[in-house]
């Protein structure tokens, strides 16, 4: 194999080259026939001889290959899916439908994928998904079982959580959803058939033909008025309640009114109607506000996420025959002892009891480094057991977990969000607040009441605030979609606007600013020893630390000999290994670095190897930086890594160490955000979930914990600073674009206001108008997303 090589004094940094998996498009060390693992080429098998081959065709042109996970081998065979018990709560009546939060969805081959798996499983009816949320819904056969269709999924590379629902809640946003829906079509049938009657009495239909079409007209508002309008006069009625101004308040007033007027008018024989122009507004701002509601739907409660995060299973000890059976994690309770092997995560918070292992708390602390426990230390749901087998007496569970606490903290602190008034709320209020002066001074100090009354009502007519509220949500509506076909998908409409005023950007470092995963940065032999990769290779084959891991992935192409034999090979958590080769005593063990981890190789206790590794810093962190700091953001880096590695970052980026803040746990993360206020949190991993919601916009990078995810504001499919450079020129675009939008609104209602205030619009010419703020508004929302 192809090795580069670079010098550096005596450090020697030696790299393969390397080729990419045919299935995921990672880096593919060992070129096994073009695969990196065995559940890559299983799986790019399995496609190909069912059919489906057309997914690698549609994925390389919807996403980056490259940044797929790998297929990891299925250890679990689901058989906990199909329990009568499990069902009740995570299924139908009829136990035929399921949902699961699928890991690893990022674009339409995905999508394409998952719903051909009745294709790949026979139990499989139907497979839905929900790209935006990562949900699938499941239909199997009556009497099937859902233990293979998980199976299935997980092999393919999605690891399934089913999901389990407040069924009630479900069922109500079900309905809820239906009942808007059934109002859009009512209304948008009422609307069109409305507008087809006003054409010919805008020709100039007159006699009884034309007075027939106007009554034909009314008819066909009724339900609009009486049906469709009913979430606007509750909104407005509420906003009374409560003593406050809303922009459902004119709205009202704009229906009512115009009726009312048109209906009077329709019966005097006049012509002055104009149930289409009214008809079309409700029409629209239903249909406006209905995107809106879905968008803020698809957020998931602290209870879901849990799932995603802790596993589904434990082995349950039974403490008179020491024998472990395996149970789901919803049956277990204080006190209860579990067995947790080699690589497993943590199903609840407990105390060790018997064995030693290694804890990769990262998922909580953010330190990649993992911490050696010993019996009577305590550990938390989430975490991962590296090395080796530990009992644990359970002491929390669920919701009550430190990771549970914190999950809670993140639903709190979304709701809170919900509740920041935006610049469209504020020029809302006052516009609302000046129309309703306006007509009231117009009313009374006309000359007569009719003529009162028709300059009123065209004023409201004329002003109403369709343009006004459909100024934000269509510019936000078509950035959203700009950003969701860049791989940027966005959770809240009010997002973009609160990034661009945004002053702070604060960095997490571990797979955000540098690639995430250990490698070898250095590899220095201070004495010649015949054999030494070899001998270093053996040792730390046999060890499952991340270290060891990442030694041996460097060292493998390089082994050109037979391994040596070992003898008294021993593992000590937290100090290393050693054994006996060649009749010399060798060890492995860490050694104290200023800025990288490092290990010391010593044969017979002389020193003669040193290795370092670490994280590499992405190429394009650099460049980025000093475009976020053309935004005029002030750059941080907040990380769990250890002051050293913090630090070495910092300084090839050229930010001072007094903007870095190292060794944070969750917590101290969310008090670093707080004090600095109006900040946007960028992070990679599920222990930045907590800061994520805290921060005035999360930012959640490709290659996160799915937590992130849901805590986040925003998720980019794509990994490193890049998309992150993207989002805020998108934010800048879009909030130019809202602010051209509202001044186009204002000028158009004063300009508009003044006309019908002094007579020179009619109700009739005002109901003419009305609707082209609002397509203008839309042309303005469409130029500034082709810019």
């Amino acid at each position: 194999m192809n090795l580069k090589v670079s010098l550096n004094q005596d450090l020697i940094c030696i790299s393969p080259a390397v080729s990419l998996c045919k299935h995921c498009g990672s880096k593919n060390n060992q070129n096994k026939n073009g695969f990196c693992c065995l559940g890559c080429k299983t799986v790019y098998n399995l496609l190909n001889s069912s059919g489906l081959g057309n997914y690698y065709t549609l994925r390389a042109k919807t996403a980056e290959a490259e940044f797929i996970k790998p297929i990891e081998s299925v250890a679990h065979n689901y058989q906990y899916l199909d329990d009568p018990e499990f069902k009740k709560k995570y299924s139908n009546p009829s136990a035929t439908k399921m949902d699961f939060y699928l890991e690893g969805i990022h674009c339409a081959a995905c999508l394409w994928l998952i719903e051909k798996l009745p294709t790949l499983c026979s139990e499989v009816l139907t497979s839905n998904l929900d790209v935006g949320r990562s949900v699938v819904h499941i239909t199997i056969k009556q009497g099937g079982f859902f233990a293979p269709v998980a199976k299935t999924l997980a092999e393919l590379g999605y690891n399934p959580h089913a999901i389990e629902h407040d069924t009630q809640a479900h069922l109500l946003q079900v309905k809820e959803n239906r009942s808007w829906l059934i109002r859009i079509g009512v209304a948008g049938a009422c609307a069109g058939n409305v507008m087809l009657m006003s054409v010919p009495l805008y020709s100039g239909l007159t006699g009884k033909l034309g007075i027939a079409f106007q009554w034909l007209s009314l008819l066909l508002f009724l339900p609009i008025v009486f049906y469709c309008a009913t979430p606007f006069y509750r909104a407005a009625w509420a906003s009374l309640y409560s003593k406050t101004i809303s922009i459902d308040q004119p709205i009202v007033l704009a229906i009512v009114l115009g009726t009312l007027a048109s209906i009077a008018h329709l019966i005097s024989g006049s012509d002055l109607v104009y149930f289409d122009s009214l008809a079309a507004l409700v029409f629209l701002l239903l249909s406006s506000r209905y995107i809106l509601r879905r968008i803020q739907q698809n957020t998931f409660h602290s209870s879901h996420m849990l799932h995603f995060l802790s596993p589904s299973l434990a082995k349950l000890i039974d403490l008179k025959t020491g024998a472990t059976k395996e149970v789901n994690v919803s049956v277990l309770k204080r006190g209860d002892y579990i067995k947790v092997n080699p690589s497993e995560v943590l199903p609840a918070d407990g105390i060790v009891r018997f064995g030693t292992s290694s804890i990769n708390a990262a998922l909580l602390t953010g330190e990649s480094v993992p911490k050696s426990v010993c019996a009577g230390e305590i550990v938390f749901s989430g975490t991962v057991n590296e090395d080796g087998v530990i009992d644990i007496e359970v002491t929390e569970l669920g919701a009550n977990t430190r990771l549970g606490k914190i999950l809670k903290q993140i639903e709190s602190g979304s709701l809170k969000k919900a509740e920041i008034s935006t610049f469209a709320d504020k020029v809302a209020r006052w516009f609302l607040l000046a129309v309703f002066l306006a007509a009231l001074i117009v009313f009374l100090s006309s000359s007569s009441f009719s003529e009162g009354f028709s300059r009123a009502l065209a004023l409201i007519i004329v002003t109403c605030p369709c343009a006004l509220a459909l100024a934000t949500p269509l510019a936000m509506s078509v950035a959203l979609g700009r950003a969701a076909k860049s791989g940027i998908l966005i959770k809240g409409a009010d997002v973009l606007e609160k990034i661009s005023q945004a002053k702070n950007i604060i960095l997490d470092k571990t797979g955000t600013l540098t690639e995430g995963n250990f490698e070898v940065l250095g590899f220095y032999q201070n004495k010649q020893i015949d054999n030494l990769k070899e001998i270093i290779y053996a040792l730390e084959a046999q060890s499952k630390h991340p270290f060891a891991k990442a030694i041996t992935s460097f060292l493998k192409p390089q082994i050109k000999n037979t391994l040596p034999e070992i003898f008294n090979y021993k593992e000590t958590i937290g100090l290393g290994v050693s054994g006996s080769i060649l009749n010399q005593q060798f060890e492995i063990r860490p050694l104290r670095s200023a800025y990288h981890s490092a290990v010391a190789i010593s044969c017979n206790q002389e020193q003669v190897c040193e290795i370092y590794l670490g994280d590499v810093i992405r190429k394009e962190t650099i460049r980025s930086i000093k475009k976020v700091k053309r935004f005029k953001l002030n750059p941080f880096i907040l990380s769990g890594d250890n002051k050293g590695a913090v630090e070495n970052i910092a300084w090839q980026l050229k930010i001072p160490f007094s903007q870095t803040e190292a060794c944070a746990d969750p917590e101290t993360k969310k008090l670093f955000i707080e004090n600095h206020p109006q900040s946007i949190m960028v992070g990679d991993g599920a222990n930045d979930a907590l800061a994520l919601s805290t921060a005035f916009v999360g930012i959640a990078v490709h290659g996160s914990m799915e937590v992130s995810l849901r805590a986040a504001d925003v998720y980019l499919t794509n990994p490193g600073l890049t998309p992150v450079v993207h989002l805020l020129e998108l934010a800048r675009d879009t909030r130019n674009t809202i602010y051209r939008n509202f001044a186009f609104s204002l000028f158009y209602n004063f300009i508009g206001g003044i006309a019908a205030a002094t007579g020179h619009v009619t109700p009739l010419f005002a109901a003419i108008l009305m609707p082209l703020s609002a397509f203008t508004v839309f042309g303005s929302s469409m130029i500034g997303a082709r810019k």
